[in-house]
């Protein structure tokens, strides 16, 4: 290994702390949960937009108006429904973390009121998402008229090929009438052209059968084809169910998990703000507490402004006694001590001899303590 990945690494582990191991993940699922929202916001809308689009169409106008008016009202809707969702569920969880995990009267009541607008928003999505997913009805229609489209294609083809048989039987037909009535009026006593034109009767007869026969075996090809069809629809709608209930389950899927990136982001963005703010509590609010207390000093120093560079400061032990006398500061002499110091370092104050003098205006010396704050925790890191 090299002096520069052992940099690397060194940097990388050097930052392993909680926050270094949290606040990429916090920013992630904090940033996810707005994914969520509008996951959520997308599968909804199949269940509120045909519903608005409905009513609107019946109550007041139809057509592309009326589309209109329920998309925008659809969407508003469910914007405004997410935005208090995620309001009313980080009230809760930053009162729930804040209060050590534990319930009071107002924790409860954040609790249900987030639950119940949570799980309202639940409900929506899957019954969206179910929507959704449920295509089968409108491909059912389409397969039904496209074979009901087949079946009058089959069945005009099919008359085509029987109107050949169905032609000649009835030429057929006319003519043994025909000859039954020739033979009728022909003499008993004519036995060679009776019999003759009863052959040829007979004769006819038999085509006509065959005809009838082949006419017997197209209908019941058609019957077969319009079976055919029918299996393949019954097959079609089967597969349009089962494709129904995998996208149903896949988009329920999506849609739970968009409640859960919801949830989880603004639960966790929560707990580790608190969590942050917990650890280095101790370490932070003593500088927070000498900036408030140089702060509010340097304004009783200034005279809330009315001093100007060049001016002297009072005694310190005349502001001792001050601070003796109107603080709860314990051992004020140190406190004084570090706060000269500090303020002449900083360039607050100047010492000219045994005079302290001013060294810059009012705001620009509170300017200078709201970042003291930057020098002094890089000291702190120092180990």
């Amino acid at each position: 290994m090299d002096i520069k990945e052992y940099d690397k690494l060194r940097k990388k582990i050097s930052v392993k702390d909680f926050e270094g191991n949290n606040k990429i993940l916090d920013k992630w699922l904090y940033s996810f949960s707005f994914v969520g929202n509008i996951g959520s916001i997308f599968f909804s809308y199949f269940l509120l937009y045909p519903a608005l689009l409905k009513a609107i169409n019946i109550n007041l106008i139809s057509g592309f108006w009326g589309m209109a008016l329920a998309f925008i009202f659809a969407n508003t809707f469910l914007v405004i429904f997410e935005v208090i969702k995620r309001y009313l569920f980080r009230n809760f969880s930053s009162d729930f973390v804040a209060n050590n995990k534990k319930f009071n009267a107002i924790i409860f009541g954040w609790f249900m009121v987030s639950t119940a607008i949570v799980l309202l928003s639940f409900y929506l999505s899957l019954v969206g998402s179910k929507n959704l997913a449920t295509t089968s009805v409108i491909k059912n229609d389409i397969a039904i008229t496209q074979v009901d489209i087949k079946k009058d294609s089959l069945a005009i083809q099919y008359e085509n090929k029987k109107k050949i048989y169905d032609v000649d039987n009835q030429a057929l037909r006319e003519v043994n009438n025909n000859l039954r009535k020739t033979l009728a009026e022909t003499p008993v006593g004519y036995l060679t052209i009776r019999k003759e034109y009863q052959t040829s009767i007979d004769k006819n007869a038999k085509i006509i059968d065959n005809n009838q026969g082949e006419i017997n075996k197209i209908d019941e090809r058609l019957k077969q084809r319009v079976d055919e069809l029918k299996t393949n629809l019954n097959s079609t709608i089967n597969d349009n169910a089962t494709e129904d209930t995998k996208n149903i389950i896949l988009f329920v899927i999506i849609a739970i998990f968009s409640e859960i990136i919801i949830v989880g982001g603004i639960f966790y963005h929560e707990w580790f703000e608190i969590r942050l703010y917990q650890i280095n509590q101790q370490k932070f609010e003593k500088i927070y507490q000498k900036k408030d207390r140089y702060r509010a000093l340097l304004a009783f120093i200034y005279n809330d402004g009315k001093l100007v560079p060049g001016d002297k400061v009072m005694s310190g032990l005349e502001l001792k006694e001050i601070v003796t006398e109107k603080t709860n500061i314990e051992n004020p002499s140190k406190f004084l001590a570090e706060f000269f110091r500090d303020t002449e370092k900083l360039g607050i104050f100047s010492v000219i001899g045994k005079r302290r003098i001013i060294s810059v205006i009012f705001v620009e010396a509170q300017n200078i303590i709201e970042h003291y704050d930057d020098a002094y925790r890089a000291l702190e890191n120092i180990k």
